[in-house]
């Protein structure tokens, strides 16, 4: 049910855009939407396609998983106090669309405090399938040189990979051949200047039964 609630969330909000590329992302938090070659805001885009905006219900399942991740990822690295940090984002990456800009060429390896700035530790839960749903699309994390593969991971629905986002960790996601591939990325931080507060804040209060009280 909650990765159901989790792609239901993904598939609602990406129908609003699309990247000309590769890969779609959607951002609740900064309200970023992958739209053709650039970001638009997809709670202006609901407003503007007359489409309801996502609610506190609906997003419910989202708020408790972030929180389990967290509790999980405290337990796993012996710290507390970890804060969520942006971005923290669903991606999808579809097999069939070429890379338009360079932007769309997720598959060069990184290290993601390097990429993001604020990131201490990333959790990746997966929601699609990389036997059934698409091919390819493997997260590979590679020596020090960025050179050599030392593990590979193969999406499956509710498996959750956590690590620390340092230069201990370089890594890429493989290029997708075909399908597509749905994750959310959650990412950590220690320092609380760089914390998101109630992120999923610019959802609407859910409206009362009619003849309620």
């Amino acid at each position: 049910a909650e990765l159901a609630g989790l792609r239901a969330i993904a598939a609602r909000g990406m129908a609003l855009g699309g990247g000309d590329g590769g890969p779609t992302i959607l951002d609740l938090q900064s309200g970023a939407l992958s739209w053709r070659d650039k970001f638009i805001d997809v709670w202006a885009a609901f407003n503007a396609s007359g489409t309801p905006p996502f609610t506190t219900r609906d997003v419910a399942v989202y708020a408790d998983v972030v929180r389990r991740i967290r509790s999980l990822a405290e337990s796993t690295f012996g710290v507390s106090g970890l804060h969520l940090t942006a971005p923290t984002f669903f991606s999808r990456h579809s097999g069939d669309r070429p890379p338009k800009t360079e932007h769309d060429e997720y598959w060069h390896v990184h290290v993601d405090t390097l990429q993001y700035g604020s990131f201490t530790y990333t959790a990746l839960l997966y929601l699609a399938d990389g036997d059934v749903d698409f091919s390819g699309g493997r997260l590979a994390f590679v020596d020090d040189r960025w050179e050599r593969p030392l593990e590979r991971v193969v999406p499956r629905p509710g498996k959750l990979v956590l690590f620390s986002s340092g230069h201990e960790h370089p890594h890429h996601v493989e290029r997708v051949e075909s399908g597509e591939r749905l994750a959310l990325t959650v990412a950590f931080t220690c320092d609380p200047e760089a914390a998101l507060h109630d992120f999923l804040s610019r959802a609407v209060p859910e409206p009362e039964a009619e003849g309620g009280g």
